[in-house]
C-alpha cells in the first residue's frame, strides 16, 4: 500500500514530505498536525494490486486546511465504501512546488530501459488530470540520453533535475525489486517524493533486447522501411542456411524458424540486433559460454548481460563441433566455391534486370521473380561466409600472437581495387584520355560500393551516374601517384597463410554482398518506375518507404482483373504492367487505392523525419513487443487533410468502431462497442470506458488518467489528439493505432 511504501522510503533518507496515517476521521492525532495546509490521500488495500489497480479511482483532497481535515478524511474514507475496501488515509504536507509530475522507472508502452518523466507547473493532480500543458522526458538508462516532447506552454526542467529525478526513480526500483511508478514535487531545484507505486501494467513474458553493437557501422542513422524488411529476409535466410550446414538437422532447424524470423529488427527507423536471437544461435555451438564472450568482444558490445531461451542438446553440439572442425581445414575451398558460383550468376542476373523494361507484361510481378531467384539461389549459399568470419578471426587471432607484423599487406585485396581503379580514371580524366569507357567500366564492376551501401535507398555511382563526375571533380586537382606495386611479406607460417586467406576470401564476399544489395536496388527502382506510372507513389524513391511485403501483396492483387461498379470487366493497366492503355478507365477502387498508396507513403516520410529527432540508442530493451516510439506535433495539417489524426499512444491496441463525442459525462450514456471521443476525462469515467472499445481525448499524457484507466482495462487509447473533438462527429467510423497514435477516419457521417 501507498502509506507502507512512503514508510520505507522515508526510513530509507528519501526526501518524503512528513505525513501521518490514519484509519477514522476522529483520530487524536489530527489535532496535533501544525497549523498548515496538506494532501488528503486513499491508502487502500485494493490500490496498486498484481490482477487489478484501484489507482485514481478513491478520492483525493488537496490544499486542506487543519480545520478541515476530519471532514476531508470521511470523504476520502466514503469513496472506498463501494468496492468494500479497507481504507486507510494518508495526511501528507503539502510542497509549494514550483512544478510537479510523475516518473515511470521504465516506459508502461513496455519499453524497459526507458524512465519517463511528465512534469507540469503547479501540483502533481494538474498533471495526471490534464489540467495543464506537460513536457514529458524520454529517458534511455542504458545510454544516459533523453529527449523531451513538449506541449504549447508547458514548463522545462533544467537537466540535473531530470537526472536527480531519474536517479531517484533507479534507486526506489532497487528498493522494491519491481518498476515503480512515482509522484513528486520540485521546489527550488529539489525532489520531493510524494507517493510511489508499482507499474501494474507492466506485464510481459519474455525481454525482447534490441542492441546496435557492429551493426550500426553498416546501417547508420536510419533506414528506410524497404531496407528493413530486406535486411530482416536476408539475414533469416543465411541464418537458418548456417545452423542447417552445422547442425544438418532439419528437426532444429523447424524449432528455430522464430529466431531466424528476428535476427535483426527495426526500431524507431534504425536496425538493430535482436541480441537474445544471436545468443540464441550461437548457444547451439560447443563451449557456447565462451565463443559468446568472444563474440561480444569481437563485435564491441557493452553490456554483457546475456539472455538465452534456446538450448540445443548434446548430439547437436556434437554435430556442431564436428561440422565446425572440419570447416576449420575446408573453408578456403568452400569460400572458393562461392565466389566462383556468384561470378558465373551476376551477369546473368544483371541482365534481366538492366533489360527489363516497362511494357514486360508482367511488370512488378516480373520484377520481384527475379528477386525471389536471388532470394532462393544466392542468399541461401551466403552462410559459409558466416563460418569464414570465425575462420579468419581465429587464424587472425593466433597469427597475431606470432607475428603480428605479417598480417597486414595482403595482395590484391578485394576492397582495395575500387579505390585503384578510380585513381587510374582520375589520372585519366586529367589527360582526358578513354574517361567515358573507364568510368563506363568502372560502375559496371563497382558502381554499387560507396558510404551507406546496404542501405537500398542509397543512391550510388549505378542510379545516379552524375554522382561518379562529380566525385571526379573534386579529385581532379589532386595530386594522385602512380600505382606501386604492393610489397608483400612472405612468411613460411601456417597461421598467417591461413589468417590472409580467410581475410581476401572475407572481402571478396562483402563485394559480392554489395553487388547483391545492387541488384536489389535496381529491381526496386524499375518497381518504383512502374508505380510512379500509375499514380501510386509521387517520386520512383518513394518506393523505399514500402517494404517487401507491401510490394507483393500489390502484385498478387493486381494480378486479377479489377471490375467496376456495375460488374463489368475494365482493361488492364491495373495488373502493374504500368502501360498506358487508350481503352482504360480508370475505376473508383483503384482511384482510392492509389490514394491509400499516396497517404501512406507522405505518413511515412513525416514519421521517418520525427525519428531523426529521436536519439540513436545503442540498446533498448522491451517487454514482448517491440514498439516505434510516437513522434507527435509533427503533421497535424497534413493529417487533417488525410482524415488521420494523430496523438500519443497511451494503451497499445488496434480496434475500429463507430465515434461517440462525449461533451459532459452522464453515467447513463450507452457506451457499448463504441469509441469515446472526448476533450478529457477524470476517474470516474472507468464505468463509461469499460463497455468502450476504446477511447480518443484531445487533452491527456501517457501518465494521465485516461492513461491509466484504459491500460487497466486494456482498451486502445490515444491522447493528447488535437480538436478530435471537434473534427469528429458521433457517428464517424473510424480506427485506433494505439501503437502509431493515429486515428483515422474511414466513413463520415
Amino acid at each position: 500500500m501507498k502509506a507502507e511504501n512512503l514508510r520505507i522510503l522515508k526510513e530509507k533518507g528519501f526526501p518524503v514530505p512528513k505525513f501521518i496515517v490514519v484509519e477514522s476521521p476522529d483520530e487524536k492525532i489530527i489535532n496535533e498536525l501544525p497549523d498548515r495546509k496538506y494532501a488528503v490521500r486513499s491508502s487502500s488495500d485494493l490500490e496498486d494490486g498484481e490482477q487489478m489497480s484501484y489507482a485514481g479511482q478513491f478520492h483525493t483532497e488537496l490544499n486542506v486546511k487543519k480545520s478541515d481535515i476530519s471532514a476531508a478524511v470521511k470523504r476520502v474514507m466514503e469513496s472506498g465504501k463501494q468496492y468494500g475496501s479497507h481504507m486507510k488515509v494518508i495526511i501528507q504536507e503539502m510542497v509549494d512546488a514550483e512544478y510537479a509530475g510523475v516518473l515511470f522507472t521504465a516506459n508502461p508502452l513496455g519499453i524497459l530501459n526507458e524512465s519517463v518523466v511528465v512534469i507540469g507547473r503547479g501540483l502533481g493532480e494538474n498533471v495526471v488530470e490534464d489540467r495543464c500543458d506537460t513536457t514529458a522526458y524520454y529517458y534511455n538508462l542504458d545510454d544516459d540520453l533523453f529527449y523531451y516532447e513538449q506541449q504549447e506552454d508547458a514548463v522545462l526542467a533544467g537537466n540535473e533535475v531530470i537526472k536527480l529525478l531519474v536517479d531517484t526513480g533507479k534507486r526506489i526500483k532497487e528498493i522494491f525489486q519491481k518498476d515503480m511508478d512515482i509522484e513528486f514535487a520540485v521546489k527550488d531545484a529539489e525532489v520531493y517524493v510524494l507517493q510511489a507505486r508499482p507499474i501494474t501494467t507492466l506485464s510481459y513474458s519474455r525481454r525482447i533486447v534490441l542492441d546496435n553493437s557492429n551493426i550500426v557501422e553498416s546501417y547508420p542513422g536510419i533506414s528506410l522501411p524497404m531496407t528493413q524488411s530486406f535486411v530482416k529476409e536476408i539475414y533469416r535466410d543465411i541464418f537458418r542456411a548456417m545452423v542447417r550446414r552445422l547442425t544438418g538437422n532439419e528437426e532444429l532447424v523447424k524449432k528455430m524458424e522464430p529466431v531466424f524470423q528476428n535476427m535483426v529488427r527495426e526500431a524507431n527507423g534504425r536496425v538493430y540486433y535482436d541480441i537474445t536471437n544471436w545468443y540464441n544461435v550461437l548457444s547451439i555451438l560447443p563451449f557456447s559460454g565462451k565463443i559468446i564472450s568472444v563474440w561480444q568482444e569481437m563485435l564491441g558490445v557493452s553490456n554483457k548481460d546475456i539472455s538465452v531461451d534456446f538450448k540445443a542438446g548434446f548430439f547437436e553440439k556434437g554435430h556442431v563441433l564436428f561440422s565446425f572442425l572440419k570447416y576449420l581445414h575446408t573453408t578456403p575451398e568452400e569460400m572458393a566455391k562461392l565466389n566462383n558460383r556468384f561470378s558465373e550468376l551476376y551477369p546473368g542476373y544483371m541482365e534481366r534486370i538492366e533489360g527489363y523494361g516497362r511494357k514486360a507484361t508482367e511488370g512488378i510481378r516480373g520484377l520481384l521473380k527475379i528477386y525471389r531467384d536471388i532470394e532462393e539461389e544466392l542468399i541461401p549459399l551466403w552462410d559459409i561466409t558466416l563460418v569464414n568470419d570465425m575462420y579468419a578471426f581465429i587464424y587472425t587471432y593466433l597469427a597475431g600472437r606470432r607475428h603480428p607484423e605479417e598480417i597486414s599487406h595482403i595482395k590484391e585485396l578485394e576492397s582495395m581495387r575500387p579505390v585503384e581503379t578510380l585513381n587510374r580514371i582520375i589520372r585519366l580524366a586529367k589527360k582526358d584520355l578513354e574517361y567515358i569507357k573507364a568510368k563506363q567500366d568502372y560502375i559496371q564492376k563497382y558502381g554499387d560500393r560507396c558510404l551507406e551501401e546496404l542501405k537500398l535507398e542509397t543512391r550510388t555511382y549505378r542510379t545516379d551516374p552524375e554522382l561518379f563526375d562529380e566525385y571526379v571533380r573534386t579529385r581532379i586537382s589532386d595530386d594522385i601517384p602512380e600505382e606501386t606495386e604492393h610489397k608483400t611479406v612472405e612468411s613460411g607460417s601456417f597461421l598467417v597463410k591461413r589468417a590472409k586467406l580467410g581475410i581476401a576470401n572475407r572481402e571478396i564476399s562483402r563485394m559480392n554482398r554489395t553487388r547483391i544489395f545492387g541488384m536489389v536496388r535496381s529491381i526496386m527502382l524499375k518497381i518504383g518506375e512502374i508505380l510512379k506510372e500509375q499514380g501510386k507513389i509521387s517520386e520512383i524513391r518513394d518506393v523505399f518507404y514500402l517494404t517487401l511485403d507491401e510490394l507483393r501483396e500489390e502484385a498478387e492483387r493486381c494480378s486479377h482483373e479489377p471490375e467496376d461498379r456495375t460488374g463489368i470487366k475494365i482493361d488492364r493497366l491495373h495488373d502493374c504492367t504500368g502501360i498506358n492503355s487508350d481503352r482504360f478507365h480508370a475505376c473508383p477502387e483503384m482511384i482510392q487505392r492509389n490514394e491509400e498508396f499516396l497517404i501512406l507513403i507522405q505518413e511515412r516520410k513525416l514519421r521517418y523525419e520525427g525519428f531523426k529527432k529521436i536519439p540513436a540508442y545503442s540498446r533498448l530493451v522491451y517487454g514482448d513487443k517491440v514498439v516505434d516510439k510516437p513522434v507527435c506535433n509533427i503533421c497535424t495539417d497534413i493529417a487533417r487533410s488525410s482524415e488521420i489524426l494523430k496523438g500519443i499512444p497511451s494503451s497499445p491496441g488496434k480496434v475500429k468502431g463507430e465515434v461517440l463525442v462525449i461533451e459532459k459525462a452522464d453515467q447513463k450514456l450507452d457506451t457499448r462497442g463504441k469509441i469515446i471521443v472526448t476533450r478529457m476525462t477524470d476517474p470516474g469515467w472507468v464505468f463509461l470506458i469499460k463497455p468502450a472499445l476504446g477511447i480518443i481525448a484531445e487533452k491527456g499524457s501517457m501518465l494521465s488518467h485516461t492513461a491509466i484507466i484504459t491500460r487497466e482495462l486494456g482498451k486502445p487509447s490515444v491522447v493528447n489528439v488535437r480538436d478530435a473533438a471537434r473534427v469528429l462527429r458521433t457517428g464517424d467510423m473510424v480506427e485506433i493505432d494505439a501503437y502509431e497514435g493515429t486515428v483515422t477516419r474511414i466513413w463520415r457521417r
